[in-house]
């Protein structure tokens, strides 16, 4: 089940939205832009619904953020809006928003405009990406290795998922904090460690050896 993240100031406005969407899709809710953030680090929503005007980080400052960051930069954003000037809709556009819906709207085409952005984003279906014997399905949010599946954390199938998308890239140790933990500043280079020491069991437990640490840099893939 595709998870979307609302984002929105107002309480009854997220009530009113989870209500209506959660029978299709895991709702997570945010009351503002650092919430927001903070989530999309941690978890990688499918979608986000985007209210322009926030007490803290305007929708159009956290639609920048995450077109940003090569980890989210796909990630679908609608946003909502009072704001009907069509100045005002380009703007949101030429920061990266994907649709924009003005407020008051149908409930019926926001749920039409989500199914339409995760039918191209392919979200909506089983996507597979493979990388010679691991493979990850990002909708079931399982990874595999020659079709046997891995018992894996939440944080461990984030990063593998990362991984695959990227497989030359390296990732060093402050980058898999930054991404795996958004940052916890509690979190050290001995967490790292361990955490890749967990990863590569759960690998050898299926004699693959695709996790791949690059000397003094951090850790990728095995390139082919």
């Amino acid at each position: 089940m595709n998870t979307i993240l609302l984002v929105d100031d107002e309480s009854a406005i997220l009530q009113m939205l989870g209500d209506y969407l959660r029978p299709s899709y895991n709702i997570k809710r945010a009351i503002n832009g650092k919430t927001a953030i903070k989530f999309i680090k941690e978890e990688s929503p499918d979608i986000v619904v985007l209210d322009w005007m926030l007490p803290d980080i305007q929708g159009p400052e956290v639609t920048a953020w995450i077109r940003g960051h090569d980890s989210f930069k796909n990630i679908p954003i609608i946003m909502l809006t009072a704001k009907s000037q069509e100045q005002d809709k380009l703007k949101g556009f030429d920061l990266g928003a994907d649709d924009y819906l003005t407020k008051p709207f149908s409930l019926a085409e926001l749920g039409a405009r989500i199914k339409a952005l995760l039918r191209r984003a392919n979200l909506d279906k089983n996507d597979l990406i493979q990388y010679h014997e691991l493979s990850v399905n990002l909708n079931e949010k399982q990874a595999y290795i020659n079709n046997q599946p891995l018992k894996l954390t939440s944080k461990e199938f984030k990063f593998l998922k990362i991984l695959i998308k990227n497989p030359r890239r390296i990732y060093s140790r402050d980058q898999i904090i930054d991404l795996v933990w958004g940052g916890n500043n509690t979190i050290n280079d001995r967490a790292v460690d361990v955490f890749i020491s967990r990863i590569r069991k759960a690998l050898s437990g299926q004699s693959c050896n695709l996790l791949q640490t690059v000397r003094g840099l951090g850790y990728r893939l095995a390139v082919d």
